[in-house]
């Protein structure tokens, strides 16, 4: 009997660790590689924690850059559009900051990297709970 306890406790915490895994989407912005990793998945209302890596053609990390985060909800009936800016902090080689998501829905992200005079984006979407 302890031994069926034993073993259904580690399968629920082994589960638990599974599924507390964060949001993280990879794409490209011009030459630049993004990953783009929140706390939560699914994000929910409120702060989410945000951190995005930002790597070169070469594989190195880009720290030189400015790195911004807008964020929308296009307009539905009796509800106007919503949008946001978050920008982000450098901190050991990563940008890091928050989104507050008002409203549970569908969210479109766009991840503006600035780097030496030029800007390069990538969008991708986000559904909050």
């Amino acid at each position: 009997m302890r031994k069926i306890v034993v073993f259904t406790l580690v399968l629920l915490l082994s589960a638990g660790i599974v599924w507390a895994k964060g949001y993280e989407i990879q794409k490209k912005a011009g030459e630049l590689s993004v990953v783009v990793k929140m706390e939560s998945s699914p994000a929910v209302l409120g702060d989410n924690g945000v951190v995005v890596t930002v790597k070169d053609a070469a594989g190195k990390e880009v720290t030189d850059a400015g790195v911004k985060l807008e964020y929308s909800m296009p307009a539905m009936p009796g509800m106007p559009a919503m949008n946001y800016g978050a920008v982000l902090a450098l901190n050991k080689n990563v940008y890091q900051g928050k989104l507050n998501f008002s409203m549970s829905g569908p969210w479109n992200v766009v991840v503006k990297i600035v780097r030496g005079g030029k800007t390069v984006s990538t969008k991708f979407s986000v559904d909050v709970q």
